[in-house]
C-alpha cells in the first residue's frame, strides 16, 4: 500500500507557468519582482512567491498568501494559509486549520472553503474529501456524488484510483467502478496501462482491467507518470510505462529521480548515483549521497564529506567534517575544526579559518575569530567589526550583541540601537523589546527609551498590542505603555 501514498494527487505540487510577466528576485531574505527591463516593480517584501500562472502569482507574507497580477498589484487579498497556481481560471486555496476551497481570478469563492481536501481539476471534475467521505464535484463546486469508498485518488487516463476495504480498484468520472477493488497495491495509469499487485504477483492492466502482461516481480514500489519501481526477492529495479525493465532488480533501494534523470541507489549498504537508463554514474561507495547545489552531490564516507560531480569526480578542494545547508547560495563547512563556506559548485568561497560562522542572512554572516564576533559579507569583507563578546543572527534587521556580560542590539548597518547595558533582552516585537534590569523585566521602545518599567518577574513578547507578564506571582496582561488590560 506504500505506493498509494505517492499517487495521492490531493497533495498538489504547484506547477509553474512560463508566461511570467515579472521576474522574482531576492534581497536581504525577502522577495520582490522586476520587469523585463530590470526595473523593480515590487520592492522586496514577500517571504515566498510562485511563478505566474494565467496572469497571477501567489505571494506570501507573514504566513498569509494571496495573488498579484502582472503589474505587481495585489488583486486577491492575502488571507489564505495556502494558495496554488491557477488552472482554467480556478485555484485551490486553504485556510488553517486545513479547510480547502476554490477561487476564481477575481478572488470569488467558486467552492466554499469547507472541504478537508480538494484535488486538481480533471476533465471538468474534482475529487473532494468532506467529513471523511470522498466524492466528486464539478468545476462549479456542485457535488456530483459522495461515495462509499475509503478513499479516492486523482485521475489519470480517465480513471481514478479507489480503495475499498483495503483493496484497490478504479472508477471513471461518473463514479462507476470500471475495475473492481481487488488489488493489494497499484499505480495510477501510466499512459494506457497501470501496474497492479495481487497475492504477491505483478501485472499490467489496461483501462478495462484486462491483463496486458504478467511480470516476474513480487512487489510494487514508488511510481511517477512514466516509471515504476519493482522488487524481486527484496531487491529493487525499475520499469518504464510499458513494463520494460530499465534498471535490473539488483539494488537494495532506488530513490526518486530528479529532473535531470538521476537518483541515488543503495547496494551493500553504500550509496551511489544512477541515471534513469540504469547507467551507474557514481559507484555505491559512500555512507551518504545527496544533491548539492545545482549540479553536484555531497558524498560522506567515514565521517568526512566531499563534493562530487555527476561523474564521481571530486570538485571540492578538501574533505570536511561538516557541510551545512544552502543559505543565500553559500554552505557552511568545517575543515580541521575551522569554519568557512562553499559555493554551489563545491568550491571554497570563504576559506575555513573561523572559530565559528552562522548562516548568511541579509547578505551577511556572523563569524568568530580570535574570540571576537562580528559580521562579514559574501566577499569576506568585514561589514560589522569583530569586536563583540557574542552576537546573534539578525531577526527583522536587528541582532543582539554582548559586551562582557551585558547585552545590547545593533541594526543591519552595525549601528548600536540599544546600548549593551542590560543583563538580558529579547528581540523587537510590535515596536517593543523586553529588557532585564536588576533582575526584573521591562520594555524599551524603538528609540531605546524605557517605556514599561522593569517591574516584572517574567514577560512575554507583545502580540497585537498586549503582552502577558508576571507581577507579584500573578499573570496579568499589559498594553504597550505598561497599563493593565482586563482579560
Amino acid at each position: 500500500m506504500k505506493n498509494i501514498i505517492y499517487a495521492f494527487l490531493f497533495i498538489m505540487v504547484t506547477s509553474f507557468s512560463a508566461q511570467a510577466q515579472l521576474t522574482a528576485f531576492s534581497d536581504k531574505g525577502l522577495i520582490g519582482f522586476k520587469d523585463i527591463s530590470g526595473r523593480v516593480v515590487v520592492a522586496p517584501k514577500y517571504d515566498s512567491v510562485s511563478d505566474f500562472s494565467e496572469g497571477l502569482a501567489a505571494v506570501e507574507l507573514n504566513n498569509l498568501r494571496g495573488y498579484i497580477n502582472g503589474k505587481g498589484q495585489e488583486v486577491i487579498k492575502r488571507k489564505y494559509s495556502g494558495a496554488y497556481n491557477f488552472q482554467d481560471g480556478q485555484a485551490v486555496v486553504y485556510i488553517s486549520p486545513l479547510k480547502f476551497g476554490v477561487i476564481d481570478t477575481k478572488g470569488n469563492e467558486i467552492v466554499s472553503i469547507k472541504y478537508d481536501q480538494i484535488g486538481e481539476l480533471f476533465d471538468g471534475v474534482r475529487v473532494f474529501e468532506l467529513n471523511k467521505k470522498f466524492g466528486l464535484m464539478d468545476k462549479n463546486g456542485k457535488e456530483l456524488f459522495i461515495s462509499s469508498y475509503d478513499r479516492i485518488y486523482g485521475f489519470a487516463n480517465g480513471l481514478a484510483m479507489i480503495i475499498k476495504d483495503k483493496k484497490i480498484g478504479f472508477m471513471d468520472k461518473s463514479g462507476k467502478v470500471v475495475i473492481p477493488a481487488v488489488y493489494d497495491d497499484a499505480t495510477n495509469f501510466l499512459g494506457p496501462n497501470a501496474f497492479v499487485e495481487k497475492e504477491g504477483k505483478i501485472y499490467m492492466i489496461d483501462v478495462k482491467g484486462n491483463t496486458v502482461k504478467n511480470l516476474p516481480y513480487d512487489k510494487l514500489g514508488f511510481s511517477n507518470h512514466s516509471f515504476v519501481n519493482v522488487k524481486l526477492n527484496g531487491k529493487t529495479g525499475r520499469l518504464n510505462a510499458w513494463g520494460k525493465e530499465i534498471i535490473p532488480t539488483v539494488y537494495d533501494g532506488i530513490g526518486r529521480f530528479n529532473f535531470k534523470g538521476q537518483a541515488t541507489f543503495t547496494a551493500n549498504k553504500k550509496k551511489g548515483l544512477i541515471d534513469s537508463n540504469g547507467k551507474i554514474l557514481i559507484p555505491a561507495a559512500y555512507d551518504e549521497l545527496f544533491s548539492f547545489g545545482k549540479a553536484s552531490y555531497q558524498a560522506t564516507l567515514d565521517g568526512k564529506s566531499i563534493i562530487l560531480d555527476t561523474l564521481g569526480n571530486q570538485v571540492s578542494p578538501n574533505s570536511y567534517e561538516k557541510i551545512g545547508y544552502d543559505y543565500e547560495g553559500l554552505y557552511q563547512m568545517v575543515s580541521n575544526g575551522k569554519y568557512g563556506f562553499l559555493n554551489g559548485e563545491g568550491k571554497e568561497a570563504i576559506a575555513p579559518k573561523y572559530q565559528f560562522v552562522g548562516d548568511f542572512y541579509y547578505g551577511m554572516a556572523r563569524v568568530k575569530l580570535n574570540n571576537l564576533w562580528g559580521f562579514i559579507d559574501k566577499s569576506e569583507k568585514v561589514v560589522i567589526p569583530l569586536q563583540y563578546t557574542f552576537v546573534t543572527g539578525f531577526i527583522l534587521y536587528h541582532a543582539k550583541i554582548r559586551v562582557g556580560e551585558k547585552w545590547g542590539m545593533i541594526n543591519d548597518k552595525g549601528k548600536v540601537v540599544i546600548e549593551p547595558i542590560y543583563s538580558d533582552l529579547g528581540f523587537f516585537s510590535a515596536g517593543r523589546v523586553k529588557v532585564k534590569i536588576d533582575g526584573k523585566w521591562g520594555f524599551l521602545d524603538e528609540t531605546g527609551k524605557l517605556v514599561v518599567q522593569n517591574l516584572y518577574a517574567e514577560v512575554e513578547d507583545f502580540d497585537e498590542g498586549t503582552a502577558m507578564v508576571i507581577l507579584d506571582g500573578k499573570k496579568i496582561k499589559i498594553d504597550k505603555n505598561g497599563k493593565k488590560v482586563e482579560n
